[in-house]
């Protein structure tokens, strides 16, 4: 069973709700980072769920849930960085669908990465993905590339179905195209300029810049830590 836990003032109303799984190319994780620090935003809930382990996130000696709501005065967020069973993901999702359609946020945008070749990383494109035409419209008249053909999966796929069978209209993905093994900074740049142009917001370059730096350099120190941790396993193996 899947719980979310109140811990401050939940207001979603009127606000777009960005959905973020880190998935292909952590895009979520990425993501989550740049709009919580740009932003100043509050953590306001938390969502459990019984079937996932206990297992918290580490940053700066503190515990973080890894699945948590935020919000700033006109946007909101749920990110997660836990990989969610299959077996559970349909009613983990639906428990969420519920909880923002019952809290009346505006627009409901799950966001993640499109695997492509490794040639096209670079030069990736982001596309939006819609379960009804009016969205399509919106998409279009916002300037967005839409994904005219292909096949998508998982969290983004199971969101858009269920804000339909809840009949919840504004519901749209954008997806970044992206190497799914790598962390994708470049696609996450993509979204973020297109949510940016949707939602009328300012894209902070030199933030994006300084949570990516930050991020980076998390990344070199957790493989610092596993190389140094394979070579002292691999001296002890040859006494």
């Amino acid at each position: 069973m899947t719980r979310i836990n109140e811990i401050g003032l939940v207001d979603l109303k009127g606000k777009p709700l960005i959905q973020a799984f880190s998935g292909s190319g952590a895009i979520g994780t990425i993501l989550s980072a740049f709009l919580i620090k740009t932003f100043e935003m509050e953590q306001v809930a938390v969502i459990h769920a019984d079937s996932i382990p206990p297992v918290a996130m580490v940053k700066g000696g503190l515990i973080e849930h890894p699945i948590r709501l935020f919000q700033s005065e006109n946007l909101s967020l749920m990110t997660c960085e836990v990989s969610i069973p299959y077996s559970i993901l349909p009613e983990f999702l639906n428990t969420l669908v519920e909880y923002y359609v019952e809290k009346e946020a505006s627009y409901v945008i799950p966001v993640g990465g499109l695997p492509v070749l490794p040639d096209n990383y670079d030069n990736g494109y982001c596309y939006g993905v819609a379960n009804n035409s009016e969205m399509v419209t919106f998409l279009e008249k916002k300037e967005i590339a839409l994904l005219e053909e292909g096949v998508i999966y998982g969290s983004v796929v199971e969101t858009l179905e269920l804000c339909h069978i809840h009949g919840f209209n504004s519901c749209f993905a954008l997806l970044a195209e992206c190497d799914p093994g790598i962390a994708s900074y470049h696609a996450t740049k993509q979204i973020l300029e297109d949510l940016a142009r949707i939602f009328g917001f300012e894209f902070d370059e030199d933030k994006f810049t300084e949570v990516t730096r930050a991020i980076k350099a998390r990344i070199e120190e957790s493989a610092r830590y596993i190389r140094e941790d394979s070579m002292e396993k691999t001296r002890e193996s040859h006494l």
